[in-house]
């Protein structure tokens, strides 16, 4: 039987040689497909997030920092002056603010606290906040080098003694002029840059009125316009002397001076030393009208042994006749208890008015009118002027 002749397919794949180089093939095949894959590249991957979206999964949390803890402020340059030679910024964009939370509501504000034995009325306003600071100036001692003299107040008399005071003259002539017609004698304190002050003065004295030289001061708020040549804090001591003296020779006649306004300059203990020392050069009281319940002014015009008396009563510090009838009242009252009292008032209508009813009445009633001058502490004489020998 003769052997069929196999095919040539058959024939290849049983020859080892044929099959090797076939897998050989197939292995360069797959080698080259694999390279062309790697240079065109595999299949698009998707895009990450974005770094602000990635953050807008996450749950962001609002809370303050520790309120003993002060924040760092990043300094960044001004958008009107870039920084020479620095790229320039982008413009910042400000975050949405946070919800605001609704206000509590305000604590009631603390009563305003009263003054039982001096009621100061007419203290200019202190500006919401902290309490100022007054320049005291150059340091000075807290006390003089030699003791002060004891004072001594008026003597007693047999009824009791009021003061009328009424600042501000000079100013207002046609109300002045009433002033000066009160039925009784008051004392009338002048603002040294009246018009015609002299004139008016001298007038006043010739109708019975004791005279008094009313001198700005400066006041607490900046607001208030205590007129020229003010006596301010913190100045060199020869400024505010030049100012005072001023102030003091613009008439003559004229016994003491108080304050005009002042709640800031009678708290400076440097500047009312420095008044004192010329008041006792000059032999002139001081009245302290009390615009501030801080005033130095009784402390220093002891140490410099400056005879003073301090304000009882502001009859008119609300414009209402009958609140001032009112303080008129206290002020008997005053006078009664303590023997003596000194009431400031101005020259208003509603002042004047209520005056002139009272003066006649309260005269009646058993109290003495008295000038200002009467009711001083003056310093105490000293044992030499009581020595002497006796035959």
């Amino acid at each position: 039987m003769t052997d069929q002749p196999k095919g040539l397919f058959k024939t290849a794949i049983s020859d080892p040689a044929v099959r090797l180089a076939a897998l050989g093939g197939a292995l360069v095949g797959a080698v080259l497909v694999l390279a062309v894959v790697l240079l065109v590249g595999g299949p698009e991957k998707a895009p990450a997030p974005p770094a602000a979206a990635q953050e807008s999964q996450v749950a962001k949390i609002d809370a303050p920092p520790p309120q003993h803890v002060r924040q760092p402020v990043p300094t960044l340059p001004s958008r009107a002056e870039p920084v020479t030679g620095a790229a320039p910024l982008p413009a910042p964009v400000d975050p949405a603010p946070p919800p605001v939370a609704p206000a509590p509501a305000p604590a009631p504000a603390p009563a305003m606290e009263s003054y039982p034995d001096l009621p100061v009325a007419r203290v200019e306003t202190t500006p919401p906040g902290a309490a100022p600071t007054v320049d005291q100036g150059p340091a000075k001692p807290e006390a003089p080098a030699t003791p002060p003299p004891d004072m001594v107040g008026p003597p007693p008399a047999d009824k009791p003694m009021i003061a009328i005071v009424i600042d501000d003259m000079g100013v207002d002539q046609r109300r002045s002029a009433r002033a000066m017609k009160l039925p009784a004698k008051v004392t009338l304190s002048f603002l040294p840059y009246s018009r015609d002050l002299k004139a008016q003065a001298a007038e006043a004295r010739k109708l019975g009125h004791e005279i008094m030289l009313h001198v700005a001061m400066e006041p607490e708020s900046p607001e208030a316009d205590p007129g020229p040549n003010v006596l301010l804090t913190g100045v060199p001591e020869q400024e505010l002397l030049t100012n005072l003296r001023w102030n003091l020779e613009q008439m003559d006649g004229y016994a003491g001076i108080n304050n005009h306004m002042g709640s800031r300059f009678t708290r400076d203990l440097a500047g009312m030393r420095t008044v004192m020392a010329e008041l006792k050069e000059r032999g002139l009281f001081f009245l302290d009208s009390v615009t501030s319940r801080d005033s130095v002014g009784a402390k220093t015009a002891k140490e410099a042994g400056v005879a003073y008396a301090t304000r009882d009563v502001f009859i008119d510090h609300k414009d209402d006749e009958a609140f001032v009838r009112k303080q008129l009242e206290r002020l008997e009252a005053k006078a009664r208890k303590h023997g003596s009292a000194i009431a400031i008032g101005h020259p208003r209508d509603i002042t004047l008015r209520a005056l002139k009813t009272w003066l006649p009445k309260v005269q009646a009633a058993g109290f003495e009118l008295v000038g200002a001058s009467r009711l001083l502490h003056r310093p105490a004489p000293s044992p030499a002027q009581f020595s002497g020998t006796s035959g």
